[in-house]
């Protein structure tokens, strides 16, 4: 019986995929976050496209990774208004949630 090309092909697609698949490196530093109320979080190394709580309305957050930091006004990174916060930029304002970009 003869092989089929487009399964072969698929085949040899998921072959290559998986073995040039890398594991998602996180955004070297930290990022500081501070409550109205004098309250600070801080998060080491965040992971690409991960989702991290804020402090909500009138917080700040200090980027001090080497990537951009994207912060959104909802608890889950949802809503499409974000803010992106450039590598040793700072915000204020409604820090709902926050993800490093990868």
């Amino acid at each position: 019986m003869r092989p089929i090309p487009a399964i072969s092909a698929a085949t040899a697609a998921v072959v290559l995929a998986l073995a040039c698949a890398t594991p998602a490196a996180a955004a070297p530093g930290i990022v500081r976050l501070f409550s109205p109320d004098g309250q600070s979080r801080l998060v080491t190394d965040p992971l690409p496209n991960q989702c991290h709580p804020g402090f909500g309305p009138d917080s700040g957050l200090l980027n001090r990774t080497s990537g951009t930091i994207l912060v959104f006004p909802d608890s889950n990174c949802r809503i499409r208004v974000f803010d992106p916060v450039e590598p040793g930029a700072a915000k204020q304002g409604n820090i709902g949630s926050f993800l490093a970009m990868n």
